[in-house]
């Protein structure tokens, strides 16, 4: 994703954050940015990852429920510190995409959920933060296996496991203030 797509897809998901869902101003992979329209009036609202009842367990060791970031825009996706393929990929995005969000001035909560939360404890899930240079404020997560698959079901990420490795979709999903769905980047 070059400058020029970041720059449009942050504007149009914290516009969209807002209330207001627009379609993407011609990025450079325009298949790649995909939001989800406003509900009809007669239609149920979409589902909130706050009311999901999982607890999950920070780098820290800490338990939180993703409901203590009510009120944000939140960037989401699934990793693994081991992998060697998509998540390396996946979290140079997010960087960038991070640093055109501080460069403009708009507020995100950046949140990375483990896919291998048996061998991701909080100890490596801190040594990765720190190898890769990932903010302070950004919040690196483990739950058990079903949350963790419930949480991928929920955010319409696929997940096959092979042997000793994970094969997983890289995609950067964007929950609402409410914790609704709101759109996604896949790279």
């Amino acid at each position: 994703m070059g400058r020029a797509s970041e720059h449009r897809l942050a504007c149009l998901l914290v516009v969209a954050a807002v209330g207001c869902v627009q379609s993407p101003a011609g990025p450079q992979n325009p298949a790649a940015v995909t939001t989800r329209s406003p509900p009809a009036a007669a239609a149920a609202p979409s589902p909130s990852v706050f009311e999901r009842p999982w607890i999950w367990s920070d780098e820290g060791g800490t338990p939180v429920a993703l409901s203590r970031w009510r009120g944000n825009l939140l960037v989401v996706t699934l990793f693994f510190t081991s992998c060697t393929t998509t998540c390396p990929v996946t979290v140079d995005k997010l960087l960038r995409l991070g640093d055109t969000f501080r460069r403009e001035g708009r507020a995100a909560t950046f949140v990375l959920v483990t896919l291998d939360p048996s061998n991701d404890k909080p100890a490596e899930l801190r040594r990765f933060k720190t190898a890769r240079g990932l903010p302070p404020d950004w919040h690196l997560l483990r739950g058990n296996d079903q949350e963790t698959r419930e949480l991928a079901d929920f955010l319409g990420i696929r997940i096959m496991n092979e042997d000793s490795h994970i094969v997983h979709d890289g995609r950067i999903v964007f929950l609402d203030p409410q914790g609704r769905l709101l759109g996604q980047y896949r790279g």
